[in-house]
């Protein structure tokens, strides 16, 4: 029988019901994210995706919530998480069936912005209030659409950047190349950033820590 590798989150102090669904929940987002957008590995289906984060509006939550269900969906299904075990106790852990370089890949990111958490915000902040003077540009001009103007595609561009740079994002240019559109992609990053900012606040508080590579790895 083939061997498995599993990865283990050490689970830490107090947890409450809803933690069981936040934390697993962010963390397969996440994952997903990085495994469909920043791995080496090939997604099932790469037009699938494509198709999406170019053809969604990128207006509400409709777009986010249905855009990490096509990330999941693409996974190839021995690579999708699943559990291996749990326990809660002091300490406790999860096991889980995955990709542990794409896991290690999460891990790292999550260590690096936690050491920049302040900056990371205020990269994120300027993000939106970007968004948010665009957008009122639109509303203005009643055009929801609206082309953005070559200095507002630089701002985009710029910000991308910057906010790549604290998730730990390596596929800048080619998520520009996917999306088609700097404004798709920063919004993509952005949400990429609420959900690994759920992660390290789980390691920030004790409740969660993410194995790092050489620190987790098993066999079953």
């Amino acid at each position: 029988m083939e061997k498995r590798q599993s990865y283990r989150v050490l689970l830490n102090e107090d947890w409450e019901l809803e933690d069981l669904y936040e934390f697993p929940h962010a963390l397969s987002q996440c994952y997903a994210f990085v495994y469909c957008l920043d791995s080496d590995l090939q997604p099932q289906d790469r037009e699938r995706i494509n198709f999406a984060m170019r053809g969604y509006p990128w207006r509400g939550g409709y777009s986010y919530v249905n855009i990490y269900t096509v990330f999941k969906s693409q996974i190839p299904r021995p690579e999708r998480p699943k559990i291996k075990s749990i326990q809660k106790s002091s300490p406790g852990w999860l096991d889980l069936f995955l990709n542990v370089n794409v896991a290690y890949q999460v891990a790292t990111a999550v260590t690096a912005l936690s050491g920049a958490a302040v900056s990371a915000l205020a990269v994120y902040k300027k993000a939106y209030q970007l968004l948010q003077s665009i957008n009122a540009e639109r509303r203005k001009a009643e055009l929801a659409r609206m082309t953005a103007t070559v200095a507002q595609m630089k701002a985009m561009n710029a910000t991308c950047v910057e906010l790549a740079k604290h998730l730990g994002f390596k596929s800048l240019k080619e998520l520009h190349q996917h999306t088609g559109d700097p404004e798709v992609s920063l919004k993509l990053l952005m949400a990429h950033y609420r959900r690994m900012s759920v992660l390290m606040e789980y390691a920030k508080e004790g409740k969660a820590t993410l194995s790092l590579p050489n620190n987790s790895k098993q066999d079953w």
